[in-house]
């Protein structure tokens, strides 16, 4: 259970860093056009990326199992804060479902999808690297 907990505090920490990313994106990237919103997701799931990378591997005694529930964690939590958000100001489930739409420049599946997968990503990469140090 602690490894989990830990998981989701790491998650936490990625809250400031996204609501950063989205001021950069509507008071710096937003001349760019269409581009803030591809450069602003890009720039989160690269953030998401690297909090994992250094991160996760701090949560010791990991097995796959506990990297695969991680990414369920990161997903949910990831589409729970951002449902909270639209719902604060006045949307609802169609409107999460609808940053999912990358015809619109939306990139939010993009940031979805390295939540997703990041854990595990990480614990792949550490184990390759763990092996070529082996040899």
């Amino acid at each position: 259970m602690k490894k989990y907990i830990m998981a989701i505090l790491i998650w936490i920490m990625i809250i400031p860093i996204a609501i950063l990313n989205g001021g950069f994106r509507e008071y710096i990237l937003v001349k760019l056009g269409i581009l803030a919103r591809l450069l602003s997701g890009i720039i989160l799931s690269v953030c998401i990326f690297a909090v994992a990378y250094f991160l996760i591997p701090k949560i010791k005694n990991c097995v796959k199992r506990d990297y695969i529930i991680f990414c369920v964690i990161w997903f949910i939590l990831t589409n729970l804060f951002d449902l909270v958000a639209y719902i604060k100001d006045g949307g609802g489930f169609a409107d999460l479902l609808q940053s999912y739409n990358i015809l619109t420049g939306n990139t939010w599946l993009i940031v979805v999808l390295t939540a997703l997968f990041a854990p595990i990503v990480v614990m792949r990469i550490k184990a390759v690297k763990n092996r070529s140090f082996e040899t």
